[in-house]
C-alpha cells in the first residue's frame, strides 16, 4: 500500500470517539437559591438549578431519564428540605439520544407555602448542596446526584 493511501485513509475515517458515557452522565449545575420572607410567620424559596444531561455517541441507544424528586441538604450532611417544590421545562422521562447532551431546568418557589424560620436557620448557616436521584433507562441501577455547594442568598 503506497504512503499517500495509508495518510489518505487515515485522513477519512475521521477522529476516533473518546467518550465512554455509554450511560446518561447526570450532573447538577447552576444552582441557586435565595430566601424571601413570607408575611412575619416564616420564610419561603426561590430559585433554580439545571440537570445537564449527557450520553455518548457509543450508548447502545437511546436512554429515557427518569426524575422524581429533590432535596435540599445542609452543609453538615442533613435533609432540610426533603422534597423540593419544583416545577420543570421537560417532563419526565426525558429521551437523551446517543452522542447528545440534554439541559433540564428546574425553578423551585415555595409560593404562599411558609416554612419553619428553624429551616431557615440551617439553609442560612453555611453552604447547601441540591441532592436527587435519576434513572437511566439504559442502566439497571438508579444514579445520585448532587450539587456544588453554594451558599444561599437573602439570609
Amino acid at each position: 500500500m503506497s504512503k499517500r493511501l495509508l495518510v489518505a485513509l487515515l485522513f477519512s475515517a475521521g477522529c476516533i470517539d473518546t467518550d465512554a458515557a455509554v450511560f446518561v452522565d447526570a450532573t447538577i449545575g447552576a444552582a441557586g437559591l435565595t430566601v424571601v420572607p413570607q408575611g412575619g410567620l416564616g420564610f419561603g424559596m426561590q430559585g433554580s438549578f439545571a440537570l445537564e444531561l449527557h450520553l455518548g455517541a457509543r450508548a447502545s441507544g437511546t436512554s429515557q431519564v427518569t426524575y422524581t424528586s429533590f432535596s435540599l441538604k445542609a452543609s453538615d450532611g442533613t435533609v432540610v428540605v426533603e422534597s423540593l417544590p419544583v416545577a420543570v421545562d421537560k417532563p419526565s422521562p426525558v429521551a437523551v439520544e446517543p452522542g447528545s447532551d440534554v439541559l433540564v431546568t428546574f425553578t423551585v418557589d415555595t409560593g404562599a407555602a411558609t416554612l419553619d424560620p428553624a429551616i431557615k436557620d440551617k439553609i442560612c448557616a453555611g453552604q447547601v448542596q441540591i441532592v436527587g436521584v435519576i434513572e437511566d433507562s439504559l442502566e439497571s441501577e438508579s444514579s445520585p446526584l448532587e450539587s456544588p455547594p453554594f451558599a444561599a442568598a437573602g439570609c
